[in-house]
């Protein structure tokens, strides 16, 4: 699986760096470095070890609880490490050209300057778990459409992400501050779980519970799909929620056409692909067409098919700065907010929760997202 190479690889470059970096100089004997090699590797390739080996629901592995959170905190302070540690060992190379000479001090600075570093990034990263768990706050944004005849409010949900950590008070909480915005529709785009059927479903029964004028509209996302997502379906549309599988409606007697589209990831159990076109197929003319998309990546699409508005989830926000560059590097060169590409206008959620694999967030706040749409 292309996950599973990309953070083979990247462990691999983590590894080596801070073993070069931070390990190679310490006045230590070979084996007490050797030694600190095996909690290093654990760390920096725990995708493999918890997820490939021990198994389980693929974005959830089958570990205690405790194994699970403190392996994503080390995993996630590596990530942050490593490139600081960089930028460090860039800027104190001009120092060490002038005391060179002077080597045992300079080592034992250097030694000092590393631990801080290090202790610093696990408070940091802590802190970012923290936030990562918090309930979503409410953000209001306004978008103007100029086809759109009167105001239109829509209250937007995205990467739930039901499992362990994420139960029904969680999600009862979610769904009260999203009545409280009085929307006429709900909107939800993908990742509802991680996890089976018959474990998480109680989790997600308080999303019976959302309230709009017009009704709760949905599409799929990735981590959907790992968990046999015609049964997730069935029961999500029981609780009252709409599917836009590559199809479209007129909520509101016509005033939009909100489309939704699958995710790329239907390849995996050979569920339709996305297809913007057959979403459109028979869409009426003159009305601001409004594209639920899990993944950003797909909005050259909605540009190509005269989309107005495109609303996607997936990327988190990009859980921090740094981050968030490289993974709108993957979507389009987008991550979070309201951007324009081409014609069409893509907002993308932070997330009213994320995924428990990598639980960080740093000035990037979960939301539940008001929009208000205008002419």
């Amino acid at each position: 699986m292309m996950f599973m190479k990309a953070t083979l690889v990247l462990g691999c470059g983590l590894f080596a760096y801070v073993l070069l970096s931070l390990i190679r100089p310490l006045p230590l004997r070979w084996w007490w470095k050797a030694l600190l090699c095996l909690p290093l590797g654990a760390v920096a390739f725990k995708f493999q070890l918890l997820y490939g080996i021990w198994g389980g629901h693929f974005f959830r592995p089958a570990v205690p609880v405790w194994l699970e959170l403190g392996s994503n905190w080390l995993f996630m302070a590596l990530l942050i490490l490593v490139p600081l540690l960089l930028v460090l060992d860039i800027g104190r190379l001009p120092v060490w050209l002038c005391l060179r000479k002077r080597l045992p001090q300079w080592r034992r600075l250097n030694n000092w300057l590393n631990l801080a570093l290090l202790l610093l990034v696990l408070l940091t990263t802590a802190r970012g778990m923290w936030n990562a768990f918090a309930l979503p706050e409410v953000r209001e944004i306004t978008i103007h459409l100029p086809q759109l005849q009167a105001p239109v409010r829509l209250a937007m949900l995205t990467d739930l992400h039901a499992d362990r950590h994420k139960q029904a008070p969680f999600f009862r909480e979610v769904v009260a501050r999203t009545n409280a915005l009085q929307a006429d529709a709900v909107v939800i785009t993908g990742d509802f779980e991680d996890g089976a059927l018959n474990e998480l479903a109680p989790a997600l029964a308080p999303l019976r519970e959302l309230r709009s004028r017009w009704g709760t509209f949905a599409v799929h996302g990735n981590h959907d799909y790992f968990s046999n997502h015609a049964a997730w379906e069935h029961y999500l549309s029981s609780l009252g929620i709409r599917f836009l599988n590559n199809e479209h409606c007129l909520p509101g007697g016509g005033a939009i056409v909100l489309a939704g589209v699958t995710d790329p990831a239907a390849v995996r159990d050979s569920s339709q692909l996305p297809s913007v076109r057959k979403a459109l197929a028979g869409a009426p003319g003159g009305k601001p067409v409004i594209l639920l998309s899990h993944q950003p990546r797909l909005v050259p699409a909605a540009v190509r098919y005269g989309v107005a508005l495109q609303l996607s989830g997936h990327t988190h926000g990009g859980h921090a700065p740094g981050l968030r560059q490289l993974i709108a590097l993957f979507n389009e060169g987008l991550a979070q907010g309201l951007n324009r590409v081409g014609n069409t206008q893509i907002y993308i959620s932070n997330g009213t929760s994320l995924w428990s694999g990598f639980p960080l967030r740093l000035f990037t706040p979960a939301e539940i997202t008001l929009i208000h749409l205008l002419p």
